[in-house]
């Protein structure tokens, strides 16, 4: 009935409110998740590129170390002689 109407509709504009403060604890919720997304993907980035310094740091070190041990193979060559030294 006609009576009944207000009361229908205000029924119906609670119900509305209510899941726009879900909709607006939700959107929050989404922000804060693209943050830590965000985050997250930087520090990733970040761990690639030390991960390829670290590589190429000890691919340098053992190409060093190769050069090192095949000098003292040299040197235990020919001790004592001064162009090996050289």
């Amino acid at each position: 009935s006609i009576n009944e109407w207000p009361v229908q509709v205000e029924a119906q504009l609670q119900v509305v409110q209510k899941l726009e403060e879900k909709e607006r604890g939700l959107q929050s919720a989404l922000g804060a998740v693209e943050k830590e997304l965000n985050l997250r993907s930087q520090a990733l980035e970040l761990h690639k590129r030390k991960a390829v310094e670290a590589a190429q740091l000890a691919e340098d070190l053992r190409a060093q170390g190769e050069h090192v041990q095949a000098r003292l193979r040299e040197l235990q060559v020919c001790p004592g002689v001064p162009r090996c030294a050289q």
